[in-house]
């Protein structure tokens, strides 16, 4: 009896298991996979640093510290400051149901660090809406830092100007991409390009090179540096100023894959005199090393043309090298924004980038 029992139970588990593979419709892992798999799952979801990298990649971190891109996010101690830090309070900017304000103690709460030499990136308080906020800026004065609202207007309507917190929740991801990741750095890394060491810093040395594939220079440049026209609200197509390398899908150089891509004419690991990643101190240079001589000054200025109604001065180059001219965007110059309003570039962009012109 005790036989028959024991067959039953043994085909019902047999059934069982037979209906879940049914419904997977994937064979299963075995025992050394599913190990494998978690402990890769674990491994490589750790990011361990820029220390860590540096205890074997030394030769780099004589270079990559001058670049504008670890620059632009440092810890709060690296700015000596003309008064103590202590409490501020401030008001949720992105809470425009009601009036959400928190008090933030600079010295003591979870503030990540500064962005751009100028915004205090901090934890929102608890009842914010977001994870990450410019909580304020700060001001050099002499060889001294202040610090000041990083925006301010009359949440409360109680007549006086209130501190007001912007978010970050999109900045961080590439001026401080080591914030959401959990990383020890905070700020820009190796990691931010090549993705977390967890398993690459704990491998055997036969097996480093194995343990840390890159990715293309593209998927690593353009994450951050996002290059592709974008929509304002009205639908109308506008260039994307803020990220840099403008247009770089619509240029040949993009579209023939003749070159390795960003890495051409730029070099991740080492800025120029100018303070710039580029492989040469005069860009023209880097063109004439493939064009034979055929550039100048003035030419860059035409196949490479600048925002010329940016007032900050920090939008890069465009990027398609005249497949969009912007003699040719319809843009309004008395905007900020690059309108484009020419039905020949609009066409292009349907025709290169159709999941944007949906």
């Amino acid at each position: 009896m005790n036989r028959v029992k024991h067959i039953l139970i043994l085909l019902s588990f047999l059934g069982l298991t037979a209906i879940v593979l049914v419904g997977c419709n994937k064979a299963p892992a075995t025992p050394q996979e599913a190990v494998n798999q978690a402990k890769n799952a674990v491994t490589a979801a750790a990011y361990v640093g820029n220390d860590t990298c540096q205890g074997c990649h030394a030769n780099k971190f004589t270079n990559v510290p001058h670049t504008k891109h670890f620059q632009s996010f440092k810890p709060l101690s690296d700015y000596p400051m003309a008064q103590a830090l202590g409490p501020i309070t401030v008001f949720d900017a992105s809470n425009t149901d009601k009036p959400t304000s928190a008090t933030i103690d600079l010295s003591k709460d979870n503030v990540y660090g500064i962005m751009m030499d100028n915004y205090i990136v901090a934890q929102a308080p608890t009842g914010f809406k977001d994870q990450y906020y410019r909580v304020a800026a700060i001001e050099k004065s002499g060889d001294k830092w202040t610090v000041k609202p990083t925006s301010q207007k009359d949440v409360d309507k109680d007549g006086k100007p209130d501190w007001v917190a912007e978010s970050a929740q999109t900045c961080v991801n590439c001026h401080a991409s080591g914030v959401p990741a959990g990383s020890p750095t905070k700020g820009f890394s190796c990691e931010s390009c090549h993705g977390p060491g967890g398993i690459h810093a704990n491998a055997m040395a036969a097996d480093k090179k194995t343990t840390m594939p890159l990715s293309t220079a593209e998927d690593a440049c353009l994450h951050c540096h996002k290059s592709d026209p974008v929509k304002d609200q009205q639908g109308n197509f506008t260039t994307d100023n803020h990220h840099g390398t403008r247009d770089w899908a619509f240029s040949k150089h993009a579209q023939t894959g003749e070159i390795n891509g960003c890495l051409t004419c730029h070099g991740p690991h080492k800025a120029n005199a100018n303070g710039l990643l580029l492989k040469k101190d005069n860009p023209i240079d880097i063109c004439n090393d493939c064009h034979q001589g055929k550039f100048d000054a003035a030419k860059l200025e035409q196949i490479m043309w600048k925002n010329p109604s940016d007032a900050y001065g920090h939008i890069t180059r465009d990027h398609s090298f005249t497949a969009i001219k912007y003699t040719d965007l319809g843009d309004d110059p008395a905007s900020k924004t690059i309108e484009i309003k020419s039905p020949t570039v609009i066409d292009l962009i349907k025709k290169t980038l159709p999941d944007l012109a949906k």
